[in-house]
């Protein structure tokens, strides 16, 4: 019998969305869009509390249109090959953020959803109790 540690280690746990169309960038074309891990989101958020305190500086606004830039990279993958659309992360960077702004807040929005962070920590556990088997606690 595997390990707890084995089972968490393998389980496919980050949602993804099939079917995701973009005509404005490639009509007939299919996107993936997954959720990202919990290190991507950490990272995000860390960056977002240091904008925070910087809010007073010029720059702000684009380190801010960047980051959401960096997130749907990280997260916009081909559907048929199931491969990133932007393996650099940083030419996607580059790419995203001179795109339609309301296209790429849609895309990190779906990314949010789909990694759980739009949800309060209570809808959390609420979603946590109803997947689980009877009896468990």
């Amino acid at each position: 019998m595997a390990s707890l540690r084995d089972l968490i280690r393998e389980a496919q746990d980050i949602p993804l969305q099939d079917d995701v169309e973009i005509p404005e960038w490639a009509p007939g074309a299919r996107f993936r869009v997954r959720g990202l891990p919990s290190k991507d989101w950490e990272d995000y958020q860390n960056k977002q509390a240091r904008i925070r305190l910087e809010q007073g500086k010029s720059g702000g606004e684009m380190t801010l249109k960047s980051n959401k830039c960096e997130i749907v990279a990280k997260a916009l993958y081909d559907q048929e090959s199931d491969e990133l659309v932007f393996p650099d992360v940083r030419e996607g960077v580059a790419i995203l953020s001179k795109k339609s702004g309301g296209i790429v807040n849609g895309l990190f929005n779906l990314v949010r959803h789909l990694s759980g962070d739009d949800k309060s920590f209570e809808q959390k556990v609420k979603d946590a109790e109803g997947n689980s088997d009877d009896g468990q606690s």
